[in-house]
C-alpha cells in the first residue's frame, strides 16, 4: 500500500475500488481551486467525439484521401487486413510475466485502435465488436498493475482511444463500464503521481529518476487521454491532469537538448517520443493547442537524430538496451511535419513503404496513427542533410556516412556520454560499422528484464554490471585488463570535424577508467569516405596493466598476422592493426559467462591485445577497416598521426 492507501497489486479488489472512488472525489475537492490559478484550461475543448488525434469527420476525410492516393489506400488495406487476424474472442487477460503487465496493455492498444479504425474505414461491425469487447474485458480487471505503472498509462491509452472513436457507437451501459475503469484504474493515481508523495517506489511516475525518462512521457500520455477522454464529464480531474502535465513533462522533454539525442537510445527514442508526440497531438485535436510544451528547440530537432541514427543497411547504431532494427514510426512523420523537415517525411515514407510490403503483423500496436499522420511524398529533389554529426547532450553520438541513399554506404559511429542515463549500458568508446549493406561491427543489445539484479547498478559491482551484454567486455570498445568502466563515467567530445573528403570525432574517455591511465581517449575518422581507422592514446597507463581493443562481429574471422579479414553475405572487410607492433589479434565466441544470459549464438569476439609487458606508459592503437570490392578504392595504408594532429591533418 502506498501513502494514500492505494493497493499496488492484487487482493483486496472491493475495498481497492471503494478507495479509490473516495481518493477522485477527494482530488476533485482539493484541486477544485487550482484552475483559478491558471485560468480555464478547458474553455477551448473539443466538444463531442472524436477529439483525440482526430476530430469529428476525420475518418470520413481519410476515406475520401485514400481514393486518391495509392500509398494511403494500401495502408488502410493493411489495417483492415491486421484486423481481419483478430480473433473472435477478446484476446487479453489479467496475466504478469515478472512485475509486468505490459504485454497485455501492448495487445489491448493494438487491438483496439486497429479493430476501431477499420470499422471506421469499413463499417464492418465485426471490427467494432472486437474493439469494444477488448474494452469491456479490460475494464473488467481487478486493476492495470499499477505497481509497474507503464502497463496502467499503456492500458489508460487505448481505452481512451477506443472510448474517443467508438463513442457513437457505445451503449450507455458500455461507456459507463469504460469510464468507470479510466476513473479507477487510471485517474485514481493523479494525485499520487502529480502530488509527489510516493518517492520511495520506483516504479511509480515521476519519481527521481523516471521524471526524466520514457516512464514520465508514457505515464504523461495515459492520464492525459484518460482525462481528455472523459474531460466534459470529469472537468475538475481534467483540469488537475493538464496542470501536472505542465509540471513535468518538460522534465522528460529536456533530455533532448540541446540537438535532439535521445538519452536512451533510438528503440527508447520510439516509446518515449511516441508517447510524447500523442500527448502533443491530443492537446492540439481536443483543445487546440499545446499548452506551449512543443516548443523546445532539442525536440524540435529530434527527428535529425532518428535520421542519423539509422545506418544504409536500416539497422541502428542501437546503444542502450536496444535492439537494430528500426521500422516505420508515426512520430517521425509527425515530427517531420511540425519540422518542415523533407528529408525525415521522405525517410518516414520509404519506411512506411517498407512495412506495406510486409505481411501483416498484429504486434504493431501504433499501426492506426500512420493513418493519422500519413507521410506525404516530399518530391523529388529533396535535399539531403549533412552527412556527418556530432550529437551532444546525456548520450553523446557521433555519426558518419560516406553518402546517402546508398544502401552499400560506408557507415560508423562512436558513442561518448554519460554510463548513468536510463537503460544505459557500460559502452563508452564503442563504435558500429556497416559497409557494403552488411552491419560488420555489432551491438548486443539488451538482455532478458527479469534477471535478478538486472536494474540494480548502483556501483560497479552491482549485479547490472555484471551480465556480459550490459559491460565494457561485450562492446567494441577499449578495455584496461579486466576493468569494468565506471557506470559514473560522463565522457565529453574533445573534437569533431566533417569535410567532404573525411570526418572525424575524439573522446575522452578518462572517466570510464579513472585509476588506470592519466589519459585513455579515442578517435574516430572515416577517411576518404572508403574506411575508417580507430584510434587510442592511452598516456601515463599503469604499470603492468595490458590492453584490449575488441569488436563484435557476426563474421566469418580469418587472422593473417597483423590483418584480419571478415566475410559475411559474400561481402570482405579487412582489419590492419597499425600500431603498436606488438599487439596480437585473438577470436573467441561471444559466450557470457552463466547460462541464464542470452548466449550470442554466431558472434566473435576479435580482440587486439597489447599484453603487459608491452603496454608502455604511453600507447597509441590504430586499426584500420576497409570494405574490400570493386565498389572500394584501393588506396595506401594511411600514416598514423597524433589524434592531436587530426584537426591539420582532415582540414
Amino acid at each position: 500500500m502506498d501513502t494514500n492507501g492505494h493497493e499496488f497489486g492484487k487482493g483486496g479488489v472491493s475495498a481497492t475500488a471503494r478507495m479509490r472512488g473516495l481518493l477522485v472525489a477527494f482530488w476533485i475537492v482539493v484541486l477544485a481551486g487550482i484552475t483559478a490559478l491558471r485560468g480555464d484550461e478547458l474553455a477551448t475543448l473539443q466538444l463531442g467525439h472524436p477529439r483525440l488525434l482526430v476530430k469529428p469527420g476525420g475518418f470520413a476525410q481519410l476515406v475520401e484521401l485514400a481514393k486518391h492516393d495509392p500509398v494511403r489506400s494500401r495502408l488502410h488495406a493493411r489495417v483492415v487486413a491486421c484486423a481481419e487476424l483478430l480473433p473472435a474472442d477478446a484476446p487479453i487477460e489479467y496475466l504478469l510475466v515478472g512485475p509486468r503487465m505490459l504485454d497485455q496493455s501492448r495487445k489491448a492498444l493494438g487491438h483496439i485502435t486497429t479493430a476501431a479504425l477499420a470499422y471506421r474505414l469499413t463499417g464492418d461491425d465485426r471490427f467494432r465488436r472486437h474493439a469494444r469487447d477488448v474494452m469491456l474485458r479490460a475494464a473488467e480487471f481487478p486493476d492495470w498493475n499499477p505497481s509497474h505503472f507503464l502497463d496502467v498509462a499503456e492500458m489508460a491509452t487505448a481505452l481512451a482511444l477506443g472510448y474517443d472513436w467508438l463513442h457513437d457507437t457505445l451503449t450507455e451501459t458500455e461507456r459507463s463500464a469504460i469510464e468507470q475503469a479510466l476513473r479507477q484504474k487510471s485517474l485514481a493515481y493523479v494525485s499520487p503521481a502529480y502530488g509527489r508523495r510516493d518517492k520511495e517506489r520506483i516504479s511509480f511516475p515521476f519519481v527521481a529518476g523516471n521524471e526524466k525518462n520514457n516512464w514520465n512521457q508514457v505515464c504523461n500520455g495515459g492520464f492525459l487521454l484518460s482525462a481528455l477522454a472523459l474531460a466534459d464529464r470529469e472537468p475538475v480531474l481534467a483540469r488537475a491532469v493538464l496542470n501536472g502535465l505542465r509540471d513535468t513533462l518538460p522534465d522528460a522533454m529536456a533530455a533532448y537538448e540541446p540537438d535532439g539525442a535521445y538519452p536512451e537510445g533510438p528503440v527508447y527514442w520510439s516509446y518515449g517520443t511516441r508517447y510524447n508526440v500523442l500527448i502533443l497531438a491530443a492537446l492540439e485535436s481536443a483543445l487546440g493547442h499545446d499548452l506551449g510544451l512543443g516548443r523546445r528547440p532539442g525536440f524540435a530537432r529530434t527527428a535529425l537524430f532518428r535520421l542519423h541514427v539509422q545506418s544504409p543497411t536500416g539497422l541502428s547504431f542501437n546503444f542502450a538496451d536496444g535492439r537494430a532494427h528500426l521500422g516505420a514510426d508515426p512520430a517521425l512523420t509527425w515530427l517531420a511535419a511540425q519540422a518542415n523537415l523533407p528529408v525525415a517525411m521522405a525517410l518516414s515514407r520509404r519506411l512506411l513503404l517498407d512495412l506495406l510490403d510486409q505481411p501483416p503483423d498484429l504486434k504493431e500496436r501504433f499501426l492506426a496513427m500512420h493513418a493519422l499522420w500519413f507521410p506525404e511524398d516530399p518530391g523529388a529533389g529533396t535535399a539531403r542533410p549533412t552527412r556527418d554529426v556530432a550529437f551532444d547532450g546525456p548520450s553523446r553520438l557521433a555519426l558518419f556516412r560516406s553518402a546517402w541513399d546508398d544502401p552499400a554506404a560506408l557507415w560508423t559511429g562512436l558513442k561518448a556520454g554519460s554510463n548513468r542515463v536510463n537503460h544505459g549500458h557500460l559502452d563508452a568508446g564503442s563504435f558500429m560499422l556497416d559497409a557494403d549493406g552488411v552491419r560488420w561491427a555489432v551491438d548486443l543489445g539488451p538482455d532478458g528484464y527479469n534477471l535478478p539484479g538486472y536494474w540494480d547498478g548502483a556501483t560497479v559491482d552491482s549485479p547490472r554490471w555484471a551480465y556480459y551484454r550490459l559491460n565494457n567486455r561485450s562492446h567494441n570498445t577499449l578495455t584496461p585488463g579486466t576493468r569494468r568502466q565506471s557506470p559514473d563515467a560522463d565522457v565529453p567530445w574533445e573534437a569533431f570535424a566533417s569535410t567532404e573528403a573525411a570526418a572525424y570525432a575524439i573522446a575522452n574517455l578518462h572517466s570510464a577508467y579513472p585509476a588506470d591511465a592519466a589519459r585513455f581517449r579515442r578517435g574516430v575518422a572515416m577517411l576518404d569516405r572508403s574506411r575508417v581507422l580507430v584510434q587510442d592514446e592511452v598516456t601515463g597507463l599503469r604499470a603492468g596493466t595490458p590492453l584490449t581493443w575488441q569488436m563484435l562481429t557476426p563474421a566469418t574471422v580469418a587472422i593473417e598476422g597483423s590483418r584480419v579479414v571478415l566475410s559475411l553475405e559474400g561481402r570482405t572487410l579487412r582489419l590492419e592493426a597499425l600500431s603498436p607492433a606488438q599487439a596480437t589479434w585473438t577470436v573467441r565466441a561471444a559466450t557470457p559467462p552463466t547460462a541464464v544470459e542470452q548466449q550470442n549464438e554466431g558472434i566473435h569476439v576479435l580482440s587486439l591485445t597489447v599484453p603487459a609487458e608491452a603496454a608502455v606508459k604511453d600507447v597509441r592503437i590504430a586499426v584500420v577497416l576497409t570494405p574490400v570490392g570493386q565498389k572500394w578504392p584501393v588506396l595506401p595504408v594511411p600514416v598514423v598521426r597524433p589524434l592531436d594532429a587530426w584537426a591539420k591533418d582532415f582540414r
